[in-house]
């Protein structure tokens, strides 16, 4: 068993998913299910805050592609309002949670960047800054499946880290000692907790070493940060025709920066 301590490189992949990991991808559940905390979706105002905004943003009764939908949260408030559903993620805890409260809102059990769900959509939502924790590579396919899925006048809508996230992270390094478990695992635990700037590619990468009695699990995890520019320009390469920026959308919360830009794109 070998401690991984070195700085990977951009968008690295590590062995192991902190979002498909038996154990975490339950813990995940409980972070999206508490009201109460940003830790996996945004607070209970904050995810009634973006619903409004989407909605001020898309037809009546559209057909909305959530990508990363975690438990349903937002897809159970725009099933509610008359929207038609279809969500994806590839956490199994919450789209087996999602599917058991909800039978008229299609969930996909995958990964969507390998399998994008095949449709045609009014609007395609990606909430929670997920844009951010792929590759250039990766995003720039995910972008023109989405725009290839869009019905005409469709829109785009996500959230990205501005280039002052880099005011609230630093690279450092920390140990974590939980002699009865925790978030990582259900039994005792050491983990390896670092962070890493690469200014270059205008991301931070999260490095994890897990260390139980019988192995060690090595996770990353990035951002991605961008500037109003930089992404409008992604999105009219692709083809929008449009492209708004909101900034200062949401109150001070508890998730990774409070410094994210909202991003409506037009087909």
């Amino acid at each position: 068993m070998k401690i991984i301590d070195t700085k990977p490189k951009p968008f690295q992949r590590s062995s192991c998913n902190i979002w498909t990991d038996p154990y975490i991808q339950k813990q995940m559940l409980q972070e999206h299910l508490n009201p109460e905390t940003d830790g996996a979706s945004r607070n209970w105002a904050s995810i009634l805050k973006i619903v409004d905004f989407i909605n001020s943003h898309i037809r009546p009764t559209s057909h909305i592609l959530d990508l990363g939908c975690g438990p349903g949260l937002y897809a159970e408030l725009f099933r509610y309002q008359g929207h038609e559903i279809t969500g994806i993620d590839f956490n199994k805890a919450s789209i087996d949670y999602a599917s058991q409260r909800r039978k008229d809102i299609r969930y996909i059990q995958d990964d969507y960047i390998l399998h994008y769900p095949a449709g045609n959509y009014d609007a395609v939502m990606m909430i929670y800054c997920d844009m951010g924790t792929h590759s250039d590579q990766e995003r720039d396919t995910l972008l023109r499946h989405i725009f290839d899925s869009l019905t005409e006048g469709g829109k785009l809508i996500f959230d990205v880290f501005t280039e002052e996230l880099i005011k609230d992270k630093r690279e450092e390094r920390n140990w974590e000692c939980s002699p009865s478990g925790g978030f990582w695992n259900d039994s005792k635990y050491l983990l390896l907790s670092q962070t890493f700037h690469h200014p270059k590619e205008k991301c931070f990468t999260y490095q994890y070493n897990l260390l139980t009695d019988d192995e060690i699990k090595h996770f990353i995890v990035w951002d991605r940060y961008y500037n109003e520019e930089e992404i409008c320009t992604l999105l009219k390469n692709v083809g929008f025709k449009s492209c708004a920026v909101y900034k200062n959308m949401l109150d001070t919360n508890n998730f990774t920066s409070n410094h994210e830009m909202f991003v409506v794109a037009e087909k």
